[in-house]
């Protein structure tokens, strides 16, 4: 190769040109001479003339050839000074493995010097465990094969591990194949990758075992509810406990659901309305034969919207497994849920029952607990809702945009 480049040079093609011409015309005069007769002599006027063009034309192309090589070399070292200010490694192989040149960030990265490194074979930087892989990806790559952004970790001259993203180019002459590689060093990276993950870990552990244990809160306190309702023989007290038990186990729903889920802050509303409706069911549906008729659309919901809409839907269904239906009646109960395109979710909850009391206005203007909840739960999911009750049943439906709602899912603000 040194050779090669040292014919090529500018010294070394004038130079060849010149005795090349020296040698053409001493021996084509000198065989014209003897071919005539006459006498030969590096004197003669045409001789001169010959020898003194060869040297012009010589010096010519030396000077055109010399102005040349330094336009490129002044290119070459533009560019060599770009690959040496950056954080980059860069290394250049031969065909056969052999490094042929590294930068700057090479030397600073895996601590070789350049007469260290440079002519060593690129095993030299591979542990024994990844000679096997880094030869089969040398191959791949010097035959035109991308391997765009590669990780490896290669071991610096110390020792120690440097995570790095590779990327490659062939450089290919009539006789030469060159692999240049970029290699950036991603190892602070990997590591606050690393740690931002196992921070990760423990958080979503730790809020696991948050919902873990509201939810156990919430079954005693639920629980000893149930059992004072055993000791308690006035009707209404026990209609309110009830309605106060309901209404922890809505929350208590939605938490086992997180808990149970890949998630911590979207559940599937559809799944959290049937598991309120089974509780529900389960509460009131012992002395009389509600069906229940669902159609819910898979939607998953933010917690800090899920939570208020599933207490809305608990109050509704009490409220009408409470009083729409005579005892030992039968009835039916539907609910319906679906969302636009532009993801407004609609919930509608319908019954055949014998409708709200005439003194009913608005759930607004209404004095009960229940329905007082109802309306500061829809103000606080800007939903909007309608009422429509007759004889023949009562229809209920609220509509509100699916956001991503930030704040404490309890805390209900005016």
């Amino acid at each position: 190769m040194k050779i090669k480049r040292i014919l090529l040079s500018s010294k070394a093609i004038a130079l060849m040109l010149l005795l090349f011409g020296y040698v053409w015309i001493i021996t084509s005069d000198f065989i014209a001479a003897y071919v005539n007769g006459n006498t030969f002599s590096l004197l003669n006027i045409q001789v001169l003339k010959g020898l003194l063009f060869i040297t012009i034309a010589a010096a010519v192309v030396y000077i055109l050839l010399y102005l040349k090589d330094k336009e490129l070399d002044q290119s070459r070292r533009y560019t060599d000074s770009i690959l040496e200010t950056i954080d980059v490694a860069i290394l250049v192989m031969n065909q056969d493995g052999q490094i042929d040149s590294v930068n700057n960030a090479f030397v600073n990265i895996f601590g070789y010097t350049r007469k260290e490194i440079v002519g060593r074979h690129f095993t030299t930087l591979l542990s024994k465990e990844t000679h096997g892989k880094g030869n089969q990806n040398f191959q791949q790559l010097i035959e035109g094969t991308s391997l765009p952004n590669e990780e490896w970790v290669i071991n610096d001259k110390s020792g120690k591990p440097i995570s790095l993203l590779i990327n490659s180019e062939v450089l290919e002459s009539d006789e030469d194949k060159y692999l240049i590689l970029s290699a950036m060093d991603i190892t602070d990276q990997k590591q606050t990758q690393a740690k931002l993950e196992h921070s990760l870990v423990e958080k979503e552990v730790l809020l696991s075992e948050i919902h873990h244990r509201v939810n156990n809160n919430l079954a005693i306190i639920s629980g000893l509810m149930q059992l004072q309702i055993f000791d308690e023989d006035n009707p209404k007290l026990k209609e309110k406990l009830i309605s106060g038990i309901t209404r922890i186990q809505a929350i208590g729903s939605i938490h086992e659901l997180l808990y149970q889920s890949n998630s911590l802050v979207e559940l599937r509303f559809d799944k959290s309305i049937e598991k309120l409706l089974e509780n529900l069911s389960s509460m009131y549906n012992q002395h009389q034969t509600i069906n229940l008729d669902l159609n819910l659309s898979p939607i998953t919901i933010n917690i800090n919207q899920g939570v208020p809409a599933c207490l809305v839907i608990n109050e509704i269904v009490t409220n009408a497994l409470q009083h729409a239906f005579s005892a030992k009646e039968q009835g039916l109960i539907s609910i319906d849920l679906s969302q636009s395109n532009d993801e407004v979710l609609t919930l509608t909850i319908s019954d055949n029952g014998k409708g709200l009391p005439d003194h009913f206005t608005s759930i607004s203007q209404d004095g009960s607990l229940g329905f007082q909840l109802v309306d500061t739960l829809l103000r606080q999911l800007d939903a909007e809702h309608t009422v429509d009750s007759t004889r023949q049943g009562t229809k209920f439906s609220f509509s509100f945009k699916k956001t991503s709602k930030k704040g404490s899912s309890s805390s209900f603000v005016n």
